[in-house]
């Protein structure tokens, strides 16, 4: 070999050898000064935490994150409300005082034994109240056009307008129903407002299919219906009592606070008012309680009596002289018979749209709610906001609502929803909350227990702004085969709930999570739900759950990722597909253990860079074994070529010729040829 050839090939071995070692130093330097952020699965303890076990981060706020998960609780509240809130709070004070002053008139008469058995009416701030009393036989619209001939006026067109306040007492039904359809305006302008207020009897608005019912307010100005809320609007409630309302239009009702919201069933915890007459009786006041001590002292009885006789003496003192300041009787509550601890409710074939609230339902006990809609509200669709069980929701819509369309409130339970449809509301599709009244002691001493046994299947939750199921808290909430498109997040389980179960459901296309396990939840399962699309399909942080035998596909970032403490976490037998940068994200996992999970994952297209890849795969100490591999790889090959161009030691000692003979002829001379040879 010449000289030039060994010196080119040595210059490409130290070319070879200085890169080798330029690509090794790079990387290593890379990792040790910046870090690589899939380094190691526990993030790196600040110089200030001593503790080398990483602190949860707070939800939504500093929490690594990756594409989609920017912030989990988006801030999409409900669109704003479009009324005077200072005014229309003031509105609703106001109806408060008139419905206690209706109360305490009816009381005062009983007691001071004022007969007040048929109908009567009363002047309550700038309007009267008609007081359709106790009675076997119903009210009907003959009744009112007789009982209230100049505020309850048949109009040109066929319907009524109602422009004063109607109470149905206990033992009253009021029946608004016609067999060629019944319209009926409540008047509602710059005038003021109407109610109709059920007060423990029974309402009853019944139409027939294709002939319903139509209950509006009406501004008297414009002839049409009162679209603003500012100066209060009608609006129909009924406390305790019943309530029925099948094939009913009811629109434009309601303002500012539930129980004035449009269609609001409200219960009371007022007891019996009847088992107070008995200590009633001897608390009366006023002319005749005045003439029967006037009597009294002038047929001279004047003897003392004791505390009791002065109770038991049908009311011959007067309430200063019944308090003492010893022991009093407690007035009897009748809790087998209590008039207005609940409202139970049947709707049915209604449709309620542009109200306040679309339907608000508190201390209820016993709704059924089928076939309905509540569209287009100002707040929200349908409340359930305390104490509401035993409820069926069934065939239902709420849509266009600008909160949630389905409100399930704090101790709310025994909700069953199905087949509803919740679509296009500017926050939630269905809101269930399932946490305690308070977590400490409290001015009312609520209990500290959770709510729940509330379960929502086979319904639609369609392009909602924020969530299409999201549940706060609270044991034993089912979410089962739905049909979820659209949303910013299919389902989302948080605030610590237990026993959830998300199990059949279809989730289609989420701008962000499919279904999101956070912060706290725990003994829960996701299992046999199909996802496809969004940034990732599943999402857990910081919660226990079993993930198993899902379908995801078409995420593009992550299928499953786990975030947080996840340590009882269990993810397995999931069919996965799709691109992103991994296909289980467990990067930002502090305890994840992922022994015995076995996930089908052979569909999934890896988009992580070749850069990242690198730095991902090139840590500090691999980038040392590499360069200790590439050293003795190029060792053992310079070595070969070492041996292939090993001579003969002594081969310039080899002999010119082997020995051997040869005749004359055989050995040609050069430059000569046969005719030459014979001259020669």
């Amino acid at each position: 070999m010449t000289e030039p050839k060994k010196k080119s090939r040595k210059g490409l071995r130290v070319v070879a050898v200085v890169g080798v070692l330029g690509i090794a130093g790079f990387v290593l330097l890379q990792t040790t000064a910046s870090g690589s952020p899939n380094a190691s699965p526990t993030p790196k303890p600040s110089a200030t935490t001593p503790s080398t076990t990483p602190k949860p981060q707070p939800p939504d706020a500093t929490q690594p994150t990756t594409p989609g998960e920017a912030k989990d609780d988006k801030t999409i509240d409900r669109l704003p409300y479009p009324g005077d809130p200072e005014a229309e709070a003031a509105y609703v004070a106001d109806e408060d005082r008139r419905l206690v002053e209706v109360r305490t008139v009816d009381s005062l008469a009983r007691w001071s034994k004022t007969s007040l058995n048929s109908p009567y009416r009363i002047a309550t701030g700038s309007a009267y109240t008609l007081v359709l009393t106790p009675r076997r036989e119903v009210y009907t619209i003959k009744d009112l056009l007789g009982l209230a001939p100049q505020t309850f006026i048949r109009q040109p067109d066929g319907g009524y307008l109602l422009s004063e306040h109607v109470v149905i007492q206990n033992g009253a039904t009021l029946n608004l129903a016609s067999s060629g359809g019944l319209t009926l305006r409540l008047a509602s302008d710059d005038k003021g407002f109407v109610s109709i207020v059920n007060y423990g009897g029974v309402l009853n608005v019944q139409g027939v299919n294709g002939r319903p019912v139509r209950i509006s307010s009406w501004n008297r100005d414009t002839d049409g219906p009162d679209t603003l809320t500012n100066d209060g609007r009608a609006y129909i409630r009924s406390l305790g009592g019943q309530v029925r309302f099948r094939y009913a239009e009811l629109s434009d009702l309601g303002f500012w606070s539930g129980r004035t919201g449009g269609l609001s069933l409200t219960g009371t915890d007022r007891p019996n008012s009847g088992s107070l007459d008995k200590l009633g009786e001897t608390m009366r006041v006023g002319k005749r309680a005045a003439k029967e001590r006037e009597a009294n002292k002038d047929a001279g009885k004047n003897k003392t009596t004791s505390t009791t006789d002065k109770l038991n003496g049908a009311g011959k003192n007067s309430l200063s002289q019944v308090l003492p300041a010893g022991k009093l009787p407690l007035p009897e509550v009748d809790i087998a018979d209590p008039e207005y601890s609940y409202v139970s409710a049947l709707i049915q074939n209604t449709t309620i749209k542009r109200n306040a609230f679309g339907l608000f339902a508190a201390s209820a006990n016993g709704l059924d709610i089928r076939d309905s809609h509540f569209d287009d509200s100002l707040v929200d669709g349908i409340v359930m906001h305390r104490y509401v069980t035993n409820a069926v929701i069934d065939s239902s819509t709420a849509d266009g609502n600008a909160g949630d369309g389905f409100v399930l409130s704090r101790a709310t339970t025994g909700i069953v929803l199905s087949e509803i449809e919740a679509s296009r509301n500017h926050r939630n599709g269905l809101t269930m909350s399932g946490l305690p009244l308070a977590d400490g002691p409290s001015a009312t001493g609520s209990s500290l227990g959770s709510y729940g046994n509330n379960t929502v299947s086979n319904s639609k939750l369609i392009d909602n702004a924020r969530y299409g199921v999201e549940v706060i808290g609270g044991t034993n909430i089912g979410v089962n085969a739905n049909d979820l498109q659209g949303n910013d997040m299919g389902v989302v389980v948080r605030g610590g709930a237990e026993d959830v179960s998300v199990v059949g459901n279809r989730v289609t296309e989420p701008i962000r999570q499919g279904i999101a396990i956070r912060d706290g939840v725990t003994k829960s399962v996701v299992t046999g739900n199909i996802i496809s699309g969004g940034n990732t399909s599943v999402y857990l942080r910081d919660s226990a759950a079993t993930v198993q035998r899902n379908t995801m596909s078409d995420a593009d970032s992550h299928a499953i990722s786990l975030v947080g403490s996840v340590s009882e976490t269990k993810v397995t037998e999931n069919t996965i597909s799709g691109r992103g940068p991994s296909a289980i994200d467990t990067k930002r996992a502090a305890d994840v253990n992922m022994h015995r999970w076995k996930n089908d994952e052979d569909n999934w297209h890896d988009t992580t860079p070749f850069v990242v890849t690198l730095k991902r795969f090139l840590q500090p100490l691999t980038a040392m074994w590499i360069f200790l591999a590439a050293l003795l790889i190029f060792t053992a090959a310079r070595g070969s070529r070492r041996i292939r161009q090993v001579v003969h030691p002594y081969a310039d000692k080899r002999p010119v010729t082997d020995g051997r003979t040869m005749p004359a002829g055989a050995v040609p001379v050069p430059g000569d040829n046969n005719n030459h040879l014979g001259a020669r």
